[in-house]
């Protein structure tokens, strides 16, 4: 199934119901170009390696700091890292061509480490740090026009608010902000092509890859404290009733659904929400435990709307991940877990013919 129509095929489909004259492919094709040329814009896999490589960077310049001493001056580690992320915003803003951009980019981030490092042993608080940390993300986000910037700036973010909230209310709190977190990615993504006209342009992309992270991520951590006692010396916090987190995600994902299935049309098709909405029903009841399985549905549900193949990877790897668990913590024998797991794909396979044979239609536009 292609998740993505080609250009072509947009383009014949816009022709041949009027809305556009025939020679508009040449001219599409021609601004495409153009814009290609301009943003000069890598595949993911690209961006995620360049990351990475500046995250190296970054390590061996703080280590390079660490070996000649200015780990124990703690004022001037941190006015260097303030130095260095301001100069890095200049540079970025100023110059152009991969080599200059990377430079920026590790620069920028060494100038982060050196100055919350620094700040943080000479307020020795953790609540100052992580203040400080947020008000660097923000700033980074408004000044360093870099999609991994903004991708490790909101990332950054949502860590230092979280330890903020596990500060105050352990990791209840930290469960409530990510469920903050959970609804605005859904915001996000179904507000994308609005939300791209507006202030923060280019940034919702990768804002929504970091909060499509760190939810599932954290939702994940929690699973795994909470599934061996071993695990226990990590996060050594109580963290909120699963049922907490599983209705409002199963809220969120009712509304998610609702708007998705508005803006394909199909809000007067019973037939195509209302098995939806019996299995969101039945499914929620079933993972009441492990609100992992409904971020994750999120997640896929969201990547097929926007037709993004990197979220859906995402999505399925979490939702495998999420399953494993629910799987683990059942508290049953092996064989009911089997028959559970075949019953749940006969299941799955009659909702399928159910759709082929009452609605083919429906299905043929979501394909």
């Amino acid at each position: 199934m292609a998740l993505r129509p080609s250009m072509r095929e947009v383009l014949t489909g816009l022709v041949a119901e009027g809305q556009v004259d025939a020679e508009v492919e040449s001219r599409a094709r021609t601004a495409l170009e153009v814009r290609q040329r301009t943003l000069g814009a890598s595949p993911w896999f690209v961006k995620a390696l360049a990351g990475m490589g500046a995250w190296l960077s970054s390590a061996f310049m703080l280590s390079f700091f660490a070996c000649v001493g200015l780990w124990r001056e703690e004022a001037a580690l941190g006015a260097l890292g303030l130095v260095l992320c301001v100069g890095a915003v200049f540079l970025r803003r100023a110059t152009h061509g991969p080599f200059m951009e990377q430079l920026a980019l590790a620069s920028c981030l060494s100038g982060v480490g050196a100055l919350l490092y620094g700040m943080g042993e000479a307020s020795d608080s953790v609540v100052a740090m992580s203040v400080l940390a947020v008000v660097v993300g923000v700033a980074l986000l408004a000044w360093f026009p870099d999609v991994i910037l903004y991708f490790l700036a909101t990332l950054g973010i949502l860590v230092a608010v979280g330890v903020l909230a596990s500060e105050a209310m352990k990791g209840v709190g930290v469960d409530l902000w990510m469920l903050v977190g959970a609804a605005a990615f859904c915001g996000l993504l179904l507000f994308e092509p609005r939300l791209r006209q507006g202030p923060l342009g280019s940034r919702v992309g990768p804002i929504a890859f970091a909060l499509a992270c760190a939810v599932p991520g954290w939702l994940l951590f929690r699973s795994a404290v909470g599934s061996q006692d071993g695990f226990h010396y990590l996060y050594n916090e109580k963290f909120a009733p699963g049922v907490w987190l599983t209705v409002p995600l199963a809220l969120m994902a009712l509304g998610t659904g609702w708007q998705v299935i508005r803006e394909q049309g199909l809000s007067q098709e019973r037939a195509a929400w209302l098995p939806a909405l019996a299995a969101l029903v039945l499914l929620t009841g079933m993972t009441l435990n492990t609100p992992g399985v409904l971020a994750a549905g999120l997640m896929l549900t969201l990547g097929f709307h926007r037709r993004s193949s990197v979220m859906l990877g995402l999505a399925v790897a979490f939702l495998l991940t999420f399953g494993a668990y629910y799987y683990y913590d059942l508290q049953l024998t092996l064989l009911a877990k089997a028959l559970a797991l075949v019953g749940s794909g006969l299941v799955l396979l009659g909702v399928r013919q159910f759709f082929v044979r009452r609605e083919p239609a429906v299905l043929a536009e979501a394909r």
